[in-house]
């Protein structure tokens, strides 16, 4: 009689890729507060290279984040 396998993963395997979704999801989160802090922060000022370094910093903190948190652990 053939048994039929089971699809789950190993708990080491879950928690590790609930770790890189948090990893992620807390990239996103901070690049996207450094980039709403550059736009209110600098708003209105004459230093606009300042203001668009800082926003660039976000998005560079955001994009490895958006890679990491894009597979959501629940799914799989």
């Amino acid at each position: 009689m053939v048994r039929p396998r089971r699809l789950e993963t190993s708990v080491k395997g879950r928690s590790w890729s609930w770790l890189l979704y948090g990893l992620g999801r807390l990239l996103q989160v901070t690049g996207l507060v450094v980039t709403l802090v550059a736009a209110t922060a600098f708003f209105g000022t004459p230093s606009t290279a300042a203001m668009l370094r800082m926003m660039l910093t976000g998005v560079l903190i955001f994009v490895p984040g958006w890679l990491l948190a894009r597979r959501d652990p629940r799914k799989t």
